[in-house]
């Protein structure tokens, strides 16, 4: 757990020990809920703090995934030589390769 709560505060500053909950309205189907509330019960959380935690866990995700992306791009970005490129020689070349990538849609 306080393992959990390390990483948790290492990635998101907005996080302190000193906020607070602050009651909120959510809608559930009724297999969602019941899914959830039997996973809660096996690591003897409430719906509430599961559901905080599976949050955070999604925010965590996606921003290590954003960040990969961007240094996937960072790498990917002028490693081409674009004169040599087959298909993206000139603006021509370029037009011609959207239009048969988009057909392919």
């Amino acid at each position: 757990m306080m393992y959990y709560h390390y990483i948790i505060m290492k990635n998101l500053p907005l996080i302190s020990d000193d906020d607070y909950a602050v009651r909120t309205q959510i809608t559930l189907t009724k297999n969602i809920k019941k899914l959830v509330n039997k996973h809660a019960r096996t690591t003897g959380e409430s719906l509430s703090e599961y559901l905080r935690k599976a949050a955070l866990v999604r925010i965590l995700v996606e921003s290590k995934d954003i960040n990969d992306l961007k240094k996937l791009a960072n790498r990917v970005v002028g490693s081409v030589d674009l004169k040599r490129h087959p298909e993206w020689r000139n603006e021509k070349e370029i037009q011609k390769w959207v239009r048969n990538l988009r057909s392919e849609w």
